[in-house]
């Protein structure tokens, strides 16, 4: 093995190439793998072809490690299979056995496309993909590793992380640097940068990797005690709850801290219309401690189902502090839980006053011991983020009020408040 080893990283999908999506895996794939100690010197997208079968060989004869991303699904333009496989020089072979998990797991039908994603090149390995239907791939052509992930970041990324990362350190007889992960909400990426190079040392190393609802912070370099250090003055100057050790989504924080209280929480929300909702259902387990929640995105809704007083809306809006309280008071009412959080705002793009414009949310949580506390947020002007920080926020003001009442003055320092 040379003493640099160098890697490629092939985008396939005609997705990417006619500007539909963004292709993030450069960036994601090129700094796990610069932590690794992998020099990456090509990056490439390209279109669902035949025509790529050439570009593999051409990658793979010039480097160590070759990973391409997309193209192992069941369509006749999905060609990753085949390229490996002629750049390989080895035929495709049916997997009976994988066949079997896949049409155990998805319940898939027997036509040929669903089939096709059962066939491996011959010498080659099978990744499982616990969240799609597409699984990796992974072998030797020439001396150089080509490994294949699925398309969807959601799915090439915990591949990644959880599989792959370990094989290419097995294979290229490498390390894997021992790292703290860390979870960041609501917090800007470039304001995270800023704390991140304010903390340095210059011994401890940082990196970022950006999802819908939170960054995730990986800190490497030097001993433990000092990347933990790293990690406590990014949490002190930032304030409790945004910055948490451990690879945790929001949703997930909740559960844990409702499980701990052997609490029942109910939502009541507007401007997110159920997103919450939606991000508490993911987590098998929840309805032991979800009640439910409503949607009133109306000023009737919010009347009728949460019991919210006419002259409140009229005399402070839907947009309130007072409103919010009401919704979060009313839902705990109506489901008789311990406790409950209200989401009211503007997520705009229309509908904002100068008094309150686009982003304005108020957030409330109500205690069945009579606590109840509201705050106000501003979540900048593009829809898609306020709702996800409004959802974000509500979750970890849940947090906040089951385990840590006591820290809730911390909140007025979040920012984007």
């Amino acid at each position: 093995m040379p003493e640099t080893i160098r890697a490629a990283i092939l985008s396939l999908g005609t997705e990417i190439t006619n500007g539909i999506i963004n292709d993030t895996h450069g960036r994601f794939l090129s700094a796990e793998l610069s932590a690794m100690g992998i020099r990456v010197e090509r990056i490439c997208q390209m279109r669902d072809d035949p025509e790529n079968i050439p570009v593999v060989r051409e990658l793979v004869g010039n480097h160590e490690l070759v990973i391409i991303t997309g193209g192992l699904g069941p369509t006749s333009d999905d060609m990753t299979r085949e390229a490996i496989a002629e750049a390989a020089g080895v035929p495709l072979r049916f997997d009976e056995e994988l066949w079997g998990l896949l049409t155990g797991r998805y319940r898939l039908s027997v036509a040929e496309a669903n089939r096709k994603q059962a066939f491996v090149p011959e010498g080659f390995h099978v990744v499982p993909n616990p969240l799609g239907s597409a699984p990796g791939l992974w072998g030797h052509i020439e001396g150089c590793l080509l490994c294949a992930l699925p398309g969807p970041p959601r799915e090439l990324e915990p591949m990644f992380v959880q599989s792959i990362r370990e094989v290419i350190a097995e294979q290229l007889h490498l390390s894997i640097p021992e790292e703290i992960e860390a979870s960041s909400f609501l917090i800007p990426e470039a304001m995270l940068e800023d704390a991140c190079q304010r903390s340095a040392d210059g011994v401890v190393s940082w990196r970022t990797r950006f999802q819908p609802y939170r960054i995730s912070l990986y800190i490497g370099g030097g001993e433990r005690e000092q990347q933990e250090s790293f990690l406590r003055s990014l949490q002190e100057h930032f304030g409790y709850g945004l910055i948490q050790p451990g690879n945790i989504e929001p949703a997930r924080i909740v559960f844990e801290a409702l499980r701990e209280k052997g609490w029942r929480l109910t939502t009541a929300e507007s401007c997110t219309g159920g997103l919450i909702g939606s991000l508490l259902t993911e987590i098998p387990g929840v309805s032991s401690y979800f009640w439910g929640g409503f949607v009133t995105y109306d000023n009737q809704a919010k009347e009728r189902e949460l019991g919210v007083k006419r002259t409140t809306l009229e005399h402070y809006g839907a947009v309130s502090e007072e409103t919010a309280l009401e919704m979060a008071v009313g839902a705990l009412q109506r489901s008789e839980t311990d406790i409950a959080v209200a989401v009211t705002g503007v997520a705009g793009p229309e509908g904002g006053t100068a008094e309150k414009p686009v982003g304005i949310v108020w957030i409330a949580v109500a205690c069945s011991d009579g606590q109840k506390m509201a705050w106000r947020f501003d979540f900048g002007n593009r829809r898609n983020a306020v709702r996800r920080r409004t959802a974000v926020a509500a979750l970890l003001l849940v947090d906040l009020m089951a385990r840590e009442p006591n820290r809730l003055d911390m909140v007025k320092h979040w920012h984007y408040s």
